[in-house]
């Protein structure tokens, strides 16, 4: 069985801020400039060779300014988004003890 996770084993801080090597930016599609894709740029050793470019889920804690509350949470950046499309927040289902073992 799973131990509880308690609030004293939680962590304090998380590593935020650039990736050495690299730089985030974002690209959008020309018919959706409300949308902003992460990507990562990695420069090779080879001059000659161009930037190979990467997704980059890593959210906000690789920006540059990154201020993250961990008590807080992240910002529900896409809750206008998925409203506007017609969906409704779904109350989670109560745990049962068959789901901790």
């Amino acid at each position: 069985m799973n131990a509880p996770i308690l609030a004293k084993d939680l962590p304090k801080s998380v590593t935020t801020g650039p990736i050495t090597g690299s730089a985030k930016a974002y690209a959008s599609p020309k018919d959706r400039p409300d949308l902003r894709i992460p990507y990562r740029e990695i420069v090779l050793t080879d001059p000659g060779e161009a930037p190979v470019r990467l997704y980059d889920p890593s959210g906000p804690y690789t920006e540059t300014n990154a201020r993250i509350d961990l008590a807080a949470g992240l910002p529900e950046i896409r809750a206008s988004w998925i409203e506007n499309r017609g969906y409704a927040a779904v109350a989670p289902r109560a745990v049962k003890p068959e789901d901790n073992g």
